[in-house]
C-alpha cells in the first residue's frame, strides 16, 4: 500500500524541470509557487509529508498546509485521502502541469433528454439478456453517464451496454449511492486532467485499486474533498463541522479544530452569516 507520495507526470520525471504555467498564474503566493516548485523537484512517486516538508524548510507544519490548500485552491495540487479498511492511512499528492479549474456542479444536473426511442432501445436489450433493473431512473439517466466518456470507448455492443448498465445499478443498489451525486462524482472525476486518461469505463467504478479500495469509493472521497466551498477553510485548523441544536431546537453550525471546539457564536466571529449558511448547506 502505498501513501504519502508525491505524484507528478512522469515526462518530468528525470529532470528538474518546472511547467511554466506556475510563474504566469496571477494571485498566487511566492511561497506557494516555492513550494510547487520544490515538491516538483523530486521523483514521481516520492514518499513526503507534511512533517517532510516543514522539515526541510524554516517554515512551520500550519504554514506549509496553508501553501498546500493555496496549491490545490489554485488547481495545481491535488490532494487524495487514502483509507484502508475505513482507516485513515495517509495522504498522496497528485502535481498538475496547468492549473485544473473544476467547474461548477449543481445537485440537479440536466443534460440533454435522451430520445424515447433511444430509451425503449435500451429496455429492449436488457429483455432480451432477462435482466431486470428494477429503478427505472437507472435505465433514463444512462446515456447521460455514457456522453461523460469519449465517443471511442462507449459500449457498442449490447452485452457491453448490459454491463455499464448493470454496473451502474449495483453502484446505487449495493453499494448505496445516491444516482444523482453518482452522476456528479463521474462527471467530476472525468473532468479531472489526471483521471481523464485513466477512468475511460464506468465499470471501473466497482473495481478495487492496489489498495484494495474501491475507485466508486475513492472518487467519492475526492468529490466530497474538493468540493468543499472556499469558506471551509476560514476557521483554523479546522477538521470537521458540525450540525447541533440549541436549547431552543434551533439549529447551529458547530466546528472542531486541532486544538478546540467552536459554537456557531464563535465561527460567526470569523465566517459572515452566508459563509455559515453555505456550510450548513454543504453539511446537509
Amino acid at each position: 500500500m502505498k501513501y504519502n507520495r508525491i505524484y507528478k507526470p512522469k515526462k518530468f520525471d528525470n529532470y528538474t524541470i518546472v511547467p511554466s504555467y506556475i510563474f504566469r498564474h496571477k494571485g498566487i503566493s511566492i511561497g506557494a509557487t516555492g513550494l510547487y516548485s520544490w515538491m516538483f523537484s523530486h521523483k514521481s512517486d516520492q514518499k513526503i509529508t507534511v512533517e517532510y516538508i516543514a522539515n526541510h524548510f524554516k517554515e512551520g507544519k500550519d504554514t506549509v498546509r496553508n501553501k498546500l490548500n493555496e496549491l490545490i485552491e489554485h488547481g495545481f495540487l491535488i490532494r487524495e485521502n487514502i483509507k484502508d479498511k475505513g482507516k485513515f492511512k495517509g495522504i498522496n499528492y497528485y502535481l498538475n502541469d496547468k492549473p485544473y479549474r473544476k467547474k461548477p456542479y449543481t445537485e440537479k444536473p440536466e443534460p440533454e433528454k435522451p430520445s424515447q426511442s433511444n430509451i425503449n432501445n435500451i429496455y429492449n436489450i436488457l429483455y432480451k439478456r432477462n435482466i431486470n433493473i428494477q429503478n427505472d431512473k437507472i435505465i433514463e439517466s444512462y446515456p447521460h453517464f455514457v456522453g461523460l466518456f469519449p465517443l471511442k470507448y462507449q459500449p457498442k455492443t449490447d452485452a457491453q451496454i448490459c454491463n455499464w448498465i448493470c454496473c451502474i445499478d449495483k453502484c446505487v443498489r449495493i453499494d448505496k449511492y445516491d444516482l444523482k451525486q453518482l452522476y456528479l462524482v463521474v462527471k467530476f472525476t472525468r473532468d479531472n486532467e489526471f483521471w481523464s486518461n485513466n477512468f475511460l469505463s464506468i465499470l471501473k467504478l466497482r473495481n478495487q485499486d492496489q489498495n484494495g479500495i474501491k475507485f466508486i469509493d475513492r472518487f467519492f472521497e475526492n468529490y466530497k474533498q474538493y468540493s468543499k466551498p472556499k469558506c471551509f477553510y476560514k476557521i483554523k485548523n479546522i477538521v470537521e463541522y458540525v450540525l447541533y441544536k440549541d436549547p431552543d431546537g434551533i439549529e447551529r453550525l458547530g466546528a472542531i479544530t486541532k486544538k478546540e471546539k467552536l459554537n456557531e457564536y464563535n465561527i460567526s466571529q470569523i465566517l459572515d452569516k452566508s459563509e455559515i449558511d453555505i456550510i450548513k448547506d454543504y453539511i446537509k
